[in-house]
This record gives C-alpha cells, sequence and structure tokens, in this order.
C-alpha cells in the first residue's frame, strides 16, 4: 500500500473566476496556462496538467500509488477576503468531494477554510468532516498575508484539534519577498521559509501546549525546520515574551517534535537527515504531484537505509493512523 499525503488538484472554475477579477488574486490566461498574480508580488502558474484526473491517475499507477490525498494548492481561497473567500472553500470542498466520490478508493482529500469568518470557517470545517467524509484540513503559512497566529483565528484550529483531525500546512504567497527577485529563489526557498514562520509562529503560540489533539504535517520534509529548529528552539526557550502573550511550559523541542513531514526532500541526503531528524514514525510519503519532480520520491525512499517496517510506517501505516483510515 503507497499513500502520497501530497497531491495537487485544482478547481478549474476557480481559476476560470480568477480571470475577471480586478484585485488581486487575479488570472490571466496564456498559452493553455493560468498566471495568477496574488499577494505580496508572488506569481502562481497553473497549467492544464493541474486540473487533470484522469492524468494524476496514469502518474499514480506509473509509481505504485493507491491512494492520494488532495488539496488545492496556491491560490487558496482565503486570499479573496470576506464572505467571497467562504463561499468558494465550499465550492472548492463541493468539487473536489465529487472528484473523490466519482473515483472511489482512488483519492481522499484535505479540507479547504476560507477565514472569511471565523464561524464560517468552523460550519465548514465540521460540514467537510462530518458530511463529506474529509480527513483533515488544509491551511496555508499565512492567511491572505496575514500571519498564521494572529488571534482571529486561532480558535479555529482549536476547533479543528478537539475533532481530533490533522492540518496541513502548505505553503503560500510568501509575506516576504525581499531580495527574492530571481524566480529561482522564491519556489526554491521564500515558500519554505514563509511555512517555517508559520510552524514555529504556532509553536510559540502555545496550541501545541494547550491542544493535545493538534497535529500538524508541515509538507516538503518541513521547510527549514530540520535545519534551524535546534537554534530557533534555543531562542524561543530563553525568550520572556512581554505581559500577556503566551509562555511556553515545556521546552520547545517537545511540540517541535510533534509535527509530521512528508517525503518531497528534493535530494536523498535530505531525505536521510530528515529520517534522522524525525524518526521514521513522522514522516509520510508525499510527492507533490503534478509538480517538478514528482516521480522522484518513490525510488528515493526505496533507497533509504531503514527497516523494512519503518519503510512500511511512512508509505501507508503513518497516514492511515493520522488520517484514522
Amino acid at each position: 500500500m503507497l499513500i502520497d499525503i501530497h497531491s495537487h488538484l485544482v478547481m478549474p472554475e476557480y481559476l476560470e473566476f480568477l480571470t475577471g477579477r480586478g484585485n488581486l488574486p487575479k488570472a490571466v490566461l496564456r498559452g493553455g496556462a493560468y498566471f495568477i498574480s496574488c499577494g505580496g508580488g508572488y506569481t502562481q502558474t497553473s497549467s492544464a496538467v493541474h486540473a487533470d484526473v484522469e492524468q494524476k491517475l496514469r502518474d499514480m499507477e506509473q509509481i505504485g500509488v493507491d491512494l492520494a490525498v488532495i488539496n488545492h494548492g496556491i491560490p487558496g481561497p482565503e486570499m479573496l477576503g470576506g464572505a467571497e473567500a467562504d463561499d468558494w472553500a465550499a465550492r472548492m470542498n463541493d468539487f473536489q468531494a465529487e472528484v473523490i466520490q466519482k473515483y472511489p478508493g482512488n483519492f481522499i482529500g484535505w479540507a479547504n477554510i476560507g477565514f472569511g469568518s471565523p464561524e464560517r470557517s468552523i460550519q465548514e470545517v465540521d460540514r467537510c468532516i462530518n458530511e463529506l467524509g474529509y480527513k483533515g484540513v488544509q491551511l496555508f503559512s499565512n492567511i491572505n498575508q496575514k500571519v498564521v497566529d494572529s488571534p482571529e483565528f486561532m480558535f479555529v484550529y482549536r476547533h479543528i484539534a478537539k475533532l481530533g483531525v490533522p492540518i496541513n500546512l502548505h505553503p503560500t504567497a510568501p509575506m516576504n519577498l525581499n531580495g527574492m527577485d530571481l524566480q529561482p529563489l522564491v519556489r526554491g526557498m521564500s515558500l519554505m521559509f514563509d511555512s517555517t514562520l508559520a510552524t514555529m509562529r504556532l509553536v510559540m503560540s502555545g496550541i501545541f501546549e494547550e491542544e493535545p489533539g493538534f497535529k500538524l504535517i508541515v509538507p516538503h520534509t518541513g521547510g527549514w525546520v530540520p535545519y534551524l529548529r535546534g537554534r530557533v528552539e534555543r531562542m524561543i526557550d530563553i525568550y520572556e515574551p512581554p505581559e500577556g502573550e503566551p509562555k511556553l511550559a515545556r521546552p520547545s523541542a517537545e511540540s517541535v517534535g510533534r509535527i509530521y513531514v512528508d517525503t518531497v526532500a528534493h535530494s536523498p541526503e535530505t531525505m536521510k537527515y530528515c529520517y534522522d531528524m524525525f524518526g521514521p514514525e513522522k514522516i509520510m510519503f508525499g510527492t507533490d504531484h503534478p509538480f517538478m519532480h514528482w516521480e522522484i520520491y518513490r525510488e528515493m525512499m526505496d533507497g533509504l537505509e531503514c527497516t523494512d517496517a519503518e519503510r512500511e510506517l511512512i508509505y501507508h501505516g503513518n497516514a492511515e493512523s493520522l488520517l484514522n483510515l
């Protein structure tokens, strides 16, 4: 059994909608691809293959994936703001649910949240988990250029934690592109930093300590977290916050140690480092399909020096447990 925890499928109607907008996010269709201008100066490109379910199934068969957890990816509905964001989150969730129903046994999904209204966001989470059969929730690394631990968002995460389902923290249009005028640095570094920043802000918020059921997946092998965690953890542990701000009761390493990561590592050496850093119980197979090099991660994982039992955890056991499959 092989479960791909990280697989993208865009909703064509959403991209078409963005072509008619005057405000960000907005899209231009050129040469069969959508070029989407997002907040903060970031541009996302979405080609036809990003919405092609049949091609996804063929690619899954090529590397032996039995089940893929689909998410919409950038741009998420939260970029729209207000009621429009909540409306499109619900439409995206209905779209994904239709795909899951049409191809039984091939897909499950991450639920989308609009964050236009916290109350509607919670209602949509409940609808997705209790009525549509979703197994977890997608959260982007900032909410329309606001940090994820802003007070108005925190009780949504607490509600999700009490439901016992995980949150998948995916990067989005970064809040900081200073010095990132070269496109490879944006996709190769800035996106990863944005998800790393979001992760560590959630650690500092205290939600891991307050909510035993808070479960966080940080794709792309955790962004920069594995490499910076020792330094940042020390800084957090000696930090004396201003009055009224949270102070962790336990070493921050305990919170960081609870995150899960996937296998989108881009090099065997990186994968081995994350295996050593997090352990096989915290890693799940993922491909970032259909984005570049999605086909290398099965071969990379087959070559990882670990026991057969550990490989089975990474390939399906951890996902089955976390997603209650």
